[in-house]
Parts: structure tokens; C-alpha cells; sequence
């Protein structure tokens, strides 16, 4: 059976009643329970303000200040976040406000805290800034629009206020102590690594100091004066040289020259030419083996001789001083030897018999050398002779002059080379002593300039000149629920009207009555001939008519005494209007 638009107004106006009742009844359910429906929000907006202070003063090196900010947001809020929403917390403030009254008594409080926890919603807000390139151009303070929210579900709109200003204010309190935490902390962190760098860098310097005493001479910066004076102290070695070449040769020509010189005059005793020491004490010798065998030993003559003789063989005895120094020398190293498996190196007795040892070396090399000479005679009287040893001895003592110069000078030039040699090695030491020392000062300034900024930072926390949280929205008391009353009594009556509507299909379905022509030739496969409708008379209308006016004014009645009782016994209308006005939330 096909139904037209006026077969579906008839259904609708024949099942008016199911309509009707079904629609009233789910009205009223929708009513009751928007009126009963309390899910309040209360939310807080903080914003991140930035520091009062340029922000070139207090950025520590490698961060900007757009970066401090994006840091704070994203770190420190989510980390306050924790803490404030953590379980501790929000049981003091379940306690505090005495929420969930009714299921403390059935429910852990602990899961009523974690429930609690969901219902606190944190949203993040940053500045609208559509052109991407302006945002490159403006500056941190500029940026600093960030912001986020805090808000808190509960069915008590007045402790929905107070528990998100407590949660607000527990923000405001954990991010003013972890930045003051923080900065102390940072203080201290700092103190004692200058502390260990002022003494690291204490013990280089020593260390340094150190180095320079010992190696005064072969520093890198040395290094060229060591160079100069090494050639310079080279040629003053080859001068001496020459120098000693030439004296050697007038030495050797002035020996020559005393070879040739008798250093005596020639005397005639007793008609003998005497010349030398050794010739006149052969022929005293011969002259007093003649005497003794006509004088007697006490005779003056042989007395007077003999000592002549013995005055003569005590010059000429100058060959057997050596062998006697000799054999001195060698007692004496045997002593050492003994002396040296008793005592250390170091003993005095061990020092002195050294000494000895080094005198006697040095007088067996004198009476060597005046053996080899054997032409200086001490007794000589030839004014030629004597003239030519002096020459001799004057060219001894600049050969000696010069020779300890060259010792002096060679000594000088070893030390240099030696200091050219070490250069290397040294400078390289001192490389690494200098470029930790070097680091270590870097350092130190590095960690200096980052103390300043965490004492600036300090006492900017001190004069709330920092970057800090602030209030911007306090939160205040919700006159609406969430969703709004008046949506859900829009959404009740939708569904009301759609309940009417499944109510009339329900019964319609339902009902066996058949229904109009079209109805009845559906089920019978037959037409009817003739339609007779339902003639109303005069009196039936008549009697319509009476009795809804009667029940419209018995309605509006009822519904004026309704509210006349109401005003008299319960509340002013107008009063009670405005309370239904924002109960529903209708402004």
C-alpha cells in the first residue's frame, strides 16, 4: 500500500494522543534531568611573562631569549604539571575542600585522586601570529604571549571556583620554588667548580713557575739568543785556538833559543873553568877525595866541602823528586780505595784524601814539566840566559791565562748547544703546561661570566623581575554547565519529538482497525463502491466546541492558580524566573 502526504497527516492526527503522552512524558524526564544536571567548568588562564630586563643581559652564551621561553613552556609547565597534579596533592586537595563526599565512603581516595586527575585539563596557548616572517622579525617580548589554561570539572559551581584557584595558585607556588631551586642550586653548582678550577689552575701555575726555574735558559723564547751566543762563543773558541797556536810556536822558539845560552857565567876556580851545578860538583867531589886522605873528617877544609857538595847534590836532585811523588801518589790512592768500602762518597775523610790525591798530581805535573824543560836553572846568572826565561814565563802565563779561558768559554759554548739541543723537547713541555693553563683560563672566564648571569638571575627571582607565571583570568564561579542546560533541554525536546514520533509508528503498527478506503482495498483487493463519512450534527459540534473551551480555560486556570500559590507560598514569580533563567543558562 502506497501512503500520500495526507494518509501520513491522518496517522499522525488519529494517533495524536500516543503522540502526545509519549511526548510529555520524555519532556519531562529531559526536564528533570537537565535541571538536575550539574557538570560545572571553572578555568584560569597564566601567561608566561617574559623578564623585565633587556634580554641581551641575562641569556647565557649559545641560547636566545625566544629559546628560554619555548623552554620554560615546554619543560618547566609539564614538570609543575606533575607535581601539582600528582596523587599527595590532590588528596590535600580532595581534604582540603572536602570533595566527593559521598564516594570517599565507598572508594579509595586514592583512585578518587586519579579520577580527579582527569578532570583537570591543562591547554596550551601561544601568540596567533599568521605571517611567519613577521614572526622571525619580532622580538622575545613580543613572543612572550604564551599562555595556557587551568580548569577543573566538578558539580558544586562554587568549589569548582575555589579548587581551580587553589590549583592555580599551587602553579603559581611550585614554579616560583623550582626556579629559586633552581638558581641556588645553579649558584652552588658554580661556586664549586670555580673552586676546583682556582685551585687547578693554582697548581699549573706552579707547575709553570717550576718549569721556568729549572729551564731559565732553554725556553722557546730563548732559543735564538741560545743560537747567537753558541756561534758566537764558536768563534771565540777558534780565536783562542789561533791564539794558542802562535804562543805554542814562540814558545818552542824561545826553548830553542835557551838550548843555545849557557844560563852561567863562566867562573875559573882554581884554574877550572866551572860552569854548571853538576860540573862543579864533580870536581868538588874529586876535589874532597883528594883532601880526606891528608885531613882528617873535623877538618875545616873537609867540613866546608862537604857542605858545598851536599848544597850541590841537594839542586841537582830535582830527578828523584818525581819517583818520591810518585809513590806518594800511589799510598795515597790505596788509602782512598780503604777509606771509600768504609765510608761514603760524601764522607770528609773520603773529600780529603781526593784532595791530597789532587795537589800531589798536581806537583808531580810541575816538577814533570820543569824536568822536561831542563834548561831553567833557578841559579842561572847569564843576564841572556835570564832574559829569555823570562820571555818563557811570560808566555807560560798567557798560554794559562788563555787556556782557562777556553775552558770557560768551551764550558759556555757546551751549555748553549746543549740548551739548542733541549730546545725542542722543552718547548714542547712548555706547550702542554702553557695550553692546559691557557684552557683552564678559558674555562675559568666561561664559568665566571655564567655565575654573573646566575647571580643577576637571583636577584632578578628576588625582584620578581624574572620570567615568571602570572594570572591573566582569574577563575571565576560557572553560572553554565558543560554542555549548557538550554542545549540539553534542546536535545531533550528533539528527542521527545522523535520519541512522539516512534510512539505513532509503534501504535500504528500495532493497531488491527482499518483505516479508510485505500486501507481496506489493500487487505480485501477490493474497492468500495461508496464512502460514507461521519455527518457531525449541530449539537455534536456545538458540544466540541464547549468542551475545549471549557478545558482551556479550566488549563489556563489551573496554571494562573498554580502560579498565584507559588508566588504567595514559595517565591516571587519574577524571582523565580531569573533563578530558572540561569539555572538553564538562558541570559
Amino acid at each position: 500500500m502506497e501512503y500520500s502526504i495526507y494518509d501520513y497527516l491522518a496517522i499522525v492526527l488519529r494517533r495524536k494522543k500516543a503522540f502526545l503522552i509519549t511526548f510529555v512524558v520524555v519532556l519531562a524526564l529531559a526536564i528533570f534531568g537537565a535541571l538536575n544536571y550539574s557538570k560545572y567548568r571553572s578555568t584560569a588562564t597564566i601567561q608566561v611573562v617574559p623578564s623585565d630586563i633587556p634580554e641581551g643581559m641575562t641569556i647565557p652564551v649559545g641560547m636566545n631569549a625566544a629559546d628560554m621561553l619555548q623552554a620554560l613552556v615546554d619543560q618547566r609547565i609539564t614538570q609543575i604539571q606533575q607535581v601539582v597534579t600528582s596523587t599527595s596533592s590532590l588528596v590535600e586537595i580532595i581534604t582540603k575542600f572536602d570533595l566527593y563526599h559521598d564516594a570517599r565512603q565507598r572508594t579509595p581516595i586514592s583512585d578518587i585522586a586519579a579520577g580527579m586527575a582527569e578532570k583537570v585539563k591543562l591547554e596550551m596557548l601561544s601568540a596567533d601570529i599568521s605571517n611567519p616572517a613577521a614572526a622571525n622579525k619580532m622580538s622575545a617580548g613580543q613572543l612572550g604571549a604564551t599562555a595556557f589554561t587551568v580548569s577543573f570539572d566538578y558539580g558544586d559551581p562554587l568549589k569548582t571556583q575555589q579548587v581551580t584557584n587553589e590549583l592555580v595558585s599551587r602553579f603559581l607556588d611550585e614554579d616560583l620554588k623550582q626556579r629559586r631551586a633552581q638558581t641556588r642550586e645553579t649558584l652552588a653548582f658554580l661556586d664549586a667548580q670555580l673552586k676546583q678550577l682556582e685551585n687547578a689552575m693554582l697548581e699549573q701555575e706552579r707547575k709553570v713557575a717550576e718549569f721556568r726555574d729549572q729551564y731559565p735558559n732553554s725556553r722557546p723564547e730563548s732559543l735564538a739568543f741560545n743560537r747567537q751566543m753558541a756561534a758566537t762563543t764558536a768563534l771565540n773558541i777558534q780565536g783562542i785556538q789561533s791564539q794558542l797556536g802562535m804562543l805554542e810556536k814562540t814558545r818552542g822558539d824561545l826553548r830553542a833559543q835557551l838550548s843555545t845560552v849557557d844560563p852561567y857565567t863562566r867562573v875559573i876556580a882554581e884554574g877550572e873553568l866551572m860552569t854548571t851545578p853538576a860540573t862543579q860538583l864533580k870536581v868538588m867531589e874529586a876535589k874532597l877525595a883528594a883532601i880526606s886522605g891528608q885531613y882528617g873528617p873535623r877538618h875545616p877544609d873537609v867540613v866546608k866541602l862537604t857542605s858545598q857538595i851536599e848544597a850541590l847534590r841537594a839542586e841537582t836532585r830535582g830527578g828523584g823528586q818525581s819517583a818520591a811523588l810518585e809513590a806518594q801518589i800511589a799510598d795515597a790512592r790505596a788509602h782512598l780505595a780503604t777509606i771509600e768500602k768504609t765510608y761514603g762518597p760524601n764522607h770528609p775523610d773520603v773529600r780529603a784524601a781526593k784532595d791530597s790525591i789532587s795537589a800531589l798530581e798536581a806537583r808531580l805535573s810541575a816538577t814533570s814539566r820543569a824536568n822536561n824543560r831542563g834548561t831553567l836553572k833557578s841559579d842561572a846568572d847569564n843576564p841572556a840566559y835570564l832574559m829569555l826565561v823570562a820571555q818563557m814565563n811570560a808566555t807560560e802565563e798567557q798560554v794559562k791565562s788563555l787556556q782557562k779561558q777556553m775552558t770557560e768559554v768551551q764550558k759556555q759554548h757546551d751549555g748553549y748547544e746543549a740548551a739548542v739541543a733541549a730546545a725542542p723537547g722543552i718547548e714542547q713541555e712548555f706547550a702542554a703546561l702553557t695550553r692546559d693553563y691557557d684552557n683552564a683560563q678559558a674555562r675559568y672566564r666561561d664559568l665566571k661570566a655564567k655565575k654573573q648571569v646566575a647571580e643577576m638571575s637571583a636577584q632578578m627571582e628576588q625582584d620578581r623581575k624574572a620570567q615568571r607565571l602570572s594570572v591573566i583570568n582569574p577563575p571565576e564561579v560557572p553560572t553554565r554547565t558543560r554542555p549548557p542546560r538550554s542545549l540539553l533541554l534542546l536535545g531533550g525536546f528533539l528527542f521527545s519529538v522523535m520519541c512522539g514520533f516512534g510512539a505513532i509508528v509503534v501504535t500504528e503498527v500495532l493497531s488491527r482497525r482499518v483505516h479508510g478506503a485505500g486501507h481496506l482495498a489493500a487487505i480485501t483487493g477490493y474497492v468500495p463502491l461508496v464512502i460514507i463519512p461521519h455527518i457531525y450534527t449541530i449539537e455534536e459540534r456545538r458540544h466540541r466546541r464547549n468542551k475545549y473551551a471549557a478545558a482551556f480555560v479550566g488549563g489556563v486556570a489551573a496554571v494562573g492558580a498554580g502560579l498565584f500559590a507559588f508566588d504567595q507560598a514559595v517565591m516571587p514569580l519574577d524571582l523565580a524566573w531569573t533563578l530558572l533563567s540561569m539555572r538553564l543558562g538562558i541570559n
